[in-house]
């Protein structure tokens, strides 16, 4: 069968190469993503890109854009595959990289391995978020092991194997759905240690509650606040700071249609609110967005069950909408919270995610639990690094996205079974030859944004007009970066 292109007219043309061109197409993409908010907060979007900059991983994750810009290219090998399915648009989470998952409580006290971010939620061409996980799982590998040169070398000869192990879970999982399978819900370690790992550290930390311990003070008299100022030692950008009157005027109302959200609220005393402050330097796609960690008041008076929630502000997925008339959902909250709970292995995954408004923004409010652990590239070393357990995480994964693709019906998944019937392991060496190529392109796109920052400034040449400049009130809820994180 000849190829064929995925590409459905996302953005400018890209070669994938390290060319000079190249780097106006790095830059083109993440300034058209984020120009609003370049214009509107120039020191946040500077501290994201300066993040971006400093780690590979970290570039990958704010560069969802560039990938999109990419897949949507014919001329790029990431657009051209012999397994093309028309019309196979299913609604996922889109930037499915391995930080993008973990283990969520759900509410019967259970855990389970479950995709755990929505910004970029909406419907794609199948391959392309396969292909996502797959790049990913590369970069990780060739991240693994990071003080055991040896152990990382090792993993390194095999990153074309861990990425076949993605595609290939993919695909196997697909086509056992689309004959009649039960969808899976991951809630054992199925063999992995870095399951395991999860397991073991959210099990432990669920009593604990060390939230408490590490994000708020007790007084004597037994009243509970957040802390301010630095609160990872590791990370001097990462601060606390007061919100503004306005904020804490608006909270109650904006959590009280959060409650309201909810599959099971609790009663409105759950979420009395004790306290808030504006979190920074938190995330990397998300780094500039008005993020505000929540003190409520739990289940009882009790300051040993009070509740850490985190608030974030919520932006468009930047898809440009495959069905007519272009929208798959009516708000930004509707697509977020309608996507978890479809993906999810149940919808109450996580009982206390939901979305509301705060001062017309659209927000996502949910736990802060440290219970709640995420995969993480730096934990892939020792036992979680070998070959055998890069390889296992990637095709667990790999089968987590088929349920979450086959959740959107028996049509879908019958289709993209159709097609990869037979062929699973052409399609999975395909997969793997493509991420290895395109991850090696992720590193040249790091030095080319490395480049644009120290020739075009910190917001990579957007220049910051006076009239771009918000109001007080607005520049109060956006947060300011400390002197000393400032570009």
């Amino acid at each position: 069968m000849g190829t064929c292109a995925l590409a459905l007219g996302l953005g400018a043309p890209a070669c994938t190469d390290a060319s000079p061109d190249r780097e106006a197409v790095v830059v083109d993409a993440l300034v058209t993503a984020d120009l609003p908010l370049i214009r509107a907060r120039p020191l946040l979007t500077a501290g994201k890109y300066r993040r971006m900059a400093s780690s590979l991983y970290a570039f990958y994750r704010g560069s969802f854009p560039l990938y999109l810009t990419d897949a949507g290219d014919v001329r790029t090998r990431l657009s051209v595959t012999d397994f093309d399915v028309p019309g196979a648009l299913p609604l996922t989470m889109g930037d499915a990289h391995p930080e993008n998952y973990g283990t969520l409580l759900a509410a019967d006290g259970t855990f389970s391995v479950e995709p755990n971010d929505f910004d970029g939620a909406d419907r794609y061409p199948y391959l392309w978020e396969v292909r996502r996980l797959c790049v990913g799982m590369v970069l990780a590998t060739r991240l693994s092991n990071e003080d055991d040169e040896a152990a990382r070398a090792a993993a390194v000869a095999v990153e074309a194997d861990v990425a076949r192990s993605a595609a290939l879970g993919y695909a196997e999982t697909m086509v056992a759905l689309a004959d009649g399978a039960a969808p899976e819900r991951y809630d054992g370690d199925r063999g992995s240690a870095v399951f395991e790992n999860l397991f073991e550290r959210s099990t432990g930390d669920l009593e604990d509650r060390e939230e408490l311990e590490e994000l708020t003070d007790l007084s004597p008299e037994g009243v509970r606040t957040l802390r301010r100022g630095n609160i990872d030692p590791d990370d001097p950008e990462s601060v606390y700071l007061d919100v503004p009157e306005v904020v804490l005027d608006a909270l109650p109302t904006t959590i009280e249609h959060y409650r309201r959200s909810l599959i099971a609220p609790p009663p409105s005393e759950h979420f009395v609110l004790l306290d808030a402050a504006r979190e920074l330097a938190s995330g990397i796609a998300s780094w500039p967005r008005v993020r505000i960690i929540l003190l409520v008041r739990g289940p009882t008076d009790d300051p040993a069950d009070d509740v850490v929630l985190e608030l974030k502000e919520l932006i468009d997925a930047g898809t440009p909408g495959w069905i007519a008339p272009g929208v798959s959902f009516d708000t930004v909250q509707d697509r977020v919270l309608g996507s978890a709970r479809q993906l999810w292995s149940r919808p109450d995954a996580e009982p206390l995610w939901g979305t509301s408004e705060m001062l017309g923004f659209p927000v996502q409010i949910k736990s802060e639990a440290e219970a709640l652990k995420t995969i993480r590239v730096a934990r892939l070393e020792d036992g979680l690094g070998t070959p055998e357990e890069l390889t296992r995480l990637a095709a667990l994964l790999g089968g987590l996205m088929a349920r979450m693709h086959a959740s959107n019906g028996a049509p879908l998944r019958s289709a993209i079974a159709a097609r990869l019937r037979g062929d699973e392991d052409a399609f999975a060496a395909e997969q793997a030859d493509v991420a290895v190529t395109y991850a090696t392109q992720v590193a040249q796109d790091q030095v080319h944004l490395q480049n644009a920052i120290r020739f075009l400034g910190p917001n990579l040449g957007v220049p910051i007009r006076p009239e771009d400049t918000p109001s007080p009130e607005l520049q109060a809820i956006y947060g300011t970066p400390p002197p000393e994180s400032a570009p």
